[in-house]
């Protein structure tokens, strides 16, 4: 077995003008540093402080966004990072694993990727994946329904569908098809930093963002070793190339993970759960009373000295007891915010150093938090009650639900661009405007420059005198709506449909 080397995960080249040569340490986190100023300057991540975390719409600026909530993973990360530094320091093992002039890349990589978690997310957060993914599921023929399609008031009518006599063709409409039915935010963070944004980030940046290897045209069961790893879709057929030249570069293999992928998914794990119950409070879904109440009993058995006392209930005495200076739910979550940090941080970080072969392979199968411990049961246990009592609640609920209708209700008044045939898009796309489709004129004027330019680049790499052109420029057009309307905020979301709906 390969020794552990983390000089050849931490690669700092880049796919356009990478730079050569050997670099010494302060070379190496300059190149990082360049990482770090792109992504904070870039565009997605300003529109992430209009992004859903939980509550769509949110106009209280101390409930979280995407960003607000990207900025506290970020500081997770690092805290984690820095522990496991710190520890393999102590064991003298920083040298024997390639890292002794690459602690600060280390940090950096896990830092930017904790930032950039959520950009490919769409307005509404699941939900809006839950709505793109359902309206092209209901307007695509299905692969296997040729002599049955769906009846054209449903359908795209379009180039999917299969055809007799087309058999050569059959496996990549139904691979194209099961890819743009399988919108998910963690792909579509990939699509943004390569394909839409151009951001020319170093191999190691893109790889720790890349938190699941599965394709979103995987169909079938994952293997079962890497089964958590491929439980959800990680990129589109569109970036497949680029993937495969990304796995070269870090020598992951076919259905591994970036080592430092691990560390990001535990900071987001940590930060969310308990974020999440502090922004229900926030928005009066219960009192800190009644939250303590619900952790008290949903925990069960409670042991003198158990990980619930040393966490939840130290917070909730000390919450009590100083009220002087700062309210009582202030101080109940900054303990709690505290306590779980310290309990969870120092065990995630144990677990990266116990499973670091398997994980540097990119083969550990697990979460760092997901195991039988008292530490695992905590974070559970956060997750349940929001689940039970915030996620369900009918306010949160019916904001969800019109969150869903804005994305679906976009995505049908831009029906009429995937409606065009092939021949005519392609003469919208070169005269931008033409007299005989005047809706689809005006539609195609609303897309973003940077969006039209991404499709336009994608179609001119095809061979129009390939059987297999149509397929392929129908699929680079829907993913240009996809790309369009995921991009949105959701208020801008919002503000399009009222406009275009012409309700206000």
């Amino acid at each position: 077995m390969a020794p552990i080397d983390f000089r050849t995960k931490i690669n700092w080249q880049r796919r356009y003008r990478s730079p050569q040569g050997n670099k010494s340490e302060h070379e190496i986190l300059r190149i990082f540093e360049s990482d770090r100023g792109r992504i904070i300057n870039s565009p997605a991540i300003r529109r992430l402080q209009q992004k859903t975390q939980v509550f769509p719409l949110e106009r209280n600026a101390a409930v979280r966004t995407r960003l607000t909530h990207s900025l506290e993973v970020q500081q997770v990360g690092r805290y984690i990072a820095k522990e496991i530094l710190s520890r393999l320091k102590e064991q003298r093992l920083l040298a024997t694993y390639g890292l002794d002039e690459l602690t600060g890349p280390f940090e950096s990589i896990v830092e930017m990727a904790c930032l950039m978690h959520d950009i490919g997310n769409p307005p509404f957060g699941h939900f809006g994946e839950a709505a793109i993914n359902d309206w092209f599921r209901q307007r695509l023929y299905p692969a296997d329904a040729a002599s049955q399609p769906l009846s054209d008031d449903r359908c795209v009518v379009q180039d999917l569908r299969l055809r007799e006599g087309e058999e050569a063709l059959n496996a990549l409409r139904r691979k194209v098809r099961q890819d743009l039915c399988h919108f998910e935010g963690n792909a579509q963070g990939i699509r943004m930093v390569h394909s839409l944004m151009r951001m020319n980030l170093t191999w190691a940046q893109v790889g720790c963002i890349l938190k699941y290897p599965r394709p979103a045209w995987w169909q079938g069961d994952p293997p079962e070793t890497h089964n958590y790893l491929m439980k959800k879709p990680g990129y589109y057929f569109s970036e497949e190339t680029y993937i495969e030249r990304l796995r070269q570069e870090l020598s992951l293999p076919q259905y591994g993970r970036f080592p430092l992928t691990w560390i990001m998914e535990a900071a987001d794990d940590i930060s969310y759960c308990v974020a999440d119950l502090e922004d229900a409070v926030e928005k009066r879904i219960f009192t800190v009373e009644g939250l303590y109440q619900h952790l008290y009993d949903a925990w069960g058995n409670h042991e003198k000295g158990s990980l619930f006392s040393q966490v939840v209930e130290n917070a909730w005495e000390k919450s009590r007891s100083n009220t002087l200076s700062r309210s009582t739910e202030d101080q109940f979550f900054m303990y709690l915010r505290v306590n779980t940090l310290n309990k969870l941080v120092p065990y995630a970080a144990e677990r990266f150093i116990d499973n670091i072969e398997q994980i540097y392979r990119g083969e550990f199968n697990h979460a760092l938090l997901e195991d039988d411990s008292g530490f695992s049961q905590l974070l559970e246990l956060y997750k349940n009650v929001a689940m039970r009592h915030v996620f369900s609640h009918p306010d949160v609920e019916q904001l969800e639900l019109q969150g869903y209708r804005v994305i679906t209700g976009l995505l049908e008044i831009y029906r009429p661009l995937l409606q065009l045939s092939v021949d005519d898009f392609s003469e919208l796309v070169e005269k931008e405007r033409v007299r005989r489709f005047p809706i689809e004129t005006r539609l195609f004027h609303k897309l973003s420059t940077r969006h039209r330019l991404a499709y336009v680049e994608s179609i001119g790499k095809l061979n129009r005198q390939q059987a297999d052109w149509p397929v392929l420029e129908f699929y680079y057009r829907c993913r240009l709506i996809q790309d369009y309307i995921s991009g949105m905020t959701d208020l801008y979301a919002w503000d399009e449909y009222r406009k275009l709906m012409a309700v206000e």
